[in-house]
C-alpha cells in the first residue's frame, strides 16, 4: 500500500505544506469511489452521465476559450487603433515643431542684425 506510506510520510513531515493538499485529494478520491459504489444506478447509466457531463464541460471550456480569444482580439485591435492615433498625433506635432523651428530660423536669418552662422 504505497498510498498509506505516502500519507504517513506526509503526516510525519512537520515542515511539509503539501499535507492539506494530499489529504484533500485523498478525501476526494475516497468520496468518489464510495459514491460510485453506492450509487443506485447501473454502471452504464453512471458512465453515460459522466460522459454527458464531460461533454458539457468540454463544450463550456470551448465556449470560454472562444470568448477569451474574441476579447483578446478585440482588445488587440483597440490597442492597434490607439497606437495608430498616437503615432499620427506625434507625427503631426513633430511636423508643427519642425515648421515652427524652420520659421524661427528663417526669421532669424532674414534679420540684418542676426549672426549668419545659424
Amino acid at each position: 500500500m504505497k498510498f498509506k506510506k505516502l500519507i504517513a510520510d506526509c503526516a510525519a513531515s512537520k515542515s511539509d505544506s503539501s499535507l492539506p493538499i494530499v489529504a484533500l485529494l485523498a478525501g476526494l478520491a475516497v468520496g468518489a469511489v464510495i459514491g460510485v459504489l453506492f450509487a443506485p444506478e447501473s454502471g452504464a447509466d453512471i458512465r453515460g452521465k459522466i460522459s454527458d457531463k464531460a461533454g458539457d464541460l468540454a463544450e463550456s471550456v470551448k465556449e470560454k476559450v472562444q470568448s477569451v480569444k474574441e476579447k483578446c482580439s478585440s482588445e488587440a485591435e483597440k490597442a492597434m487603433d490607439a497606437k495608430d492615433r498616437i503615432v499620427e498625433d506625434l507625427r503631426r506635432k513633430s511636423k508643427d515643431v519642425s515648421d515652427s523651428l524652420q520659421g524661427l530660423k528663417d526669421e532669424a536669418t532674414s534679420t540684418p542684425d542676426a549672426p549668419q552662422n545659424i
